[in-house]
């Protein structure tokens, strides 16, 4: 009994370092939201792979304009992106889409939601933004965007 517990436990230790060093299929599990709001500092649309942790102090108080003490992410193994919408669309939503890793590249698939064109505009206009935490790979990165327009 503990000697297939163990066999499990290593079995399990093995996939999730599979996972970090060169993700091959489908995972949404492979990333993680460190942070989201609805509002930010700068009006641009940004989407920003971060790979130093001074990048991504520079991003937490400058761009997010957030308090506090930045998390501390080791950046041998991992990456953060940054989504922004902007401000010349209004957005109501964003989440990642999907994490897919290929024989060649890493595709992020990113949703955004914005307002249809007959909208009443908001009284407090939304900027959502994300911060998110995935593995390091060695494979180049595709982050695609899928737009839906809701109608009023």
């Amino acid at each position: 009994m503990k000697l297939s517990m163990l066999f499990i436990a290593v079995t399990s230790l093995w996939l999730l370092s599979g996972c970090v060093e060169d993700l091959t299929a489908d995972d949404t599990s492979a990333y993680q939201y460190l942070a989201r709001g609805n509002s930010a500092q700068s009006d641009d649309k940004i989407i920003q792979v971060i790979s130093s942790q001074a990048s991504f102090d520079d991003v937490f108080y400058q761009v997010l304009n957030r308090s506090g003490t930045p998390e501390t992410i080791n950046f041998a193994e991992y990456q953060v992106l940054l989504v922004m919408s902007g401000s010349q669309q209004p957005a109501k939503a964003l989440a990642v889409g999907a994490f897919q890793g290929q024989a060649t590249q890493v595709n992020i698939v990113l949703k955004a939601e914005y307002a249809g064109e007959n909208c009443a505009v908001p009284t407090v206009v939304l900027q959502p933004w994300m911060l998110v935490l995935f593995p390091r790979v060695d494979k180049p990165l595709s982050i695609q965007e899928q737009v839906k327009v809701t109608p009023c």
